[in-house]
């Protein structure tokens, strides 16, 4: 997948497994009790979210959160490390609330808020349990995705015949004076 189709094609969910993961959400949110758990893509498109910030906020977030990991791969790349696992997670910690953020698959960030009240190590051991399950509906989403890119690449445009078709009358007709 290359940059460019990472951000004029993204990822698109049936209704069906935008309900899987809206419970996956729920269930994240509700074993490490965090006000805000949301999927955002890394162009920092909002998929969904479930918490305490609006649409608008959540948006906001969203392309912030986005935008800080993908500077996290650049401090990667920068250092040297390549891989695309070498920094997989992040995890920014205040003083009232934490923010960690987990990607999923190329594609998509798992954003996790949560307090002083619940662990890192509940919040990492959940996240992952998410990240698997949603790792899965990512890569069916994906399958579709190009599926419907080659069955559009495969038709011709429409009009495109009778446009050759002009084009080539036009160079004919022009003659070779």
């Amino acid at each position: 997948m290359t940059e460019t189709t990472l951000h004029d094609q993204p990822l698109t969910f049936t209704s069906e497994q935008t309900q899987q993961i809206d419970r996956c959400l729920l269930r994240l949110a509700d074993h490490t009790g965090s006000p805000l758990v949301m999927i955002a893509d890394v162009s920092g498109r909002l998929v969904l979210y479930r918490g305490r910030l609006s649409e608008a906020q959540s948006t906001g977030l969203s392309a912030l959160a986005a935008g800080g990991f993908a500077a996290g791969l650049g401090i990667g790349h920068f250092l040297g490390l390549r891989d695309q696992n070498s920094f997989s997670s992040q995890l920014l910690e205040g003083n009232l609330a934490n923010l960690y953020i987990m990607a999923i698959g190329p594609e998509l960030l798992l954003i996790t808020a949560f307090t002083q009240q619940t662990t890192l190590g509940m919040v990492r051991l959940f996240a992952e349990q998410a990240q698997q399950e949603l790792l899965i509906i990512a890569e069916e989403a994906s399958e579709a995705r190009e599926k419907m890119l080659a069955e559009t690449s495969l038709l011709p445009e429409e009009g495109f015949g009778e446009e050759l078709n002009r084009q080539l009358d036009e160079l004919f007709d022009g003659g070779f004076e």
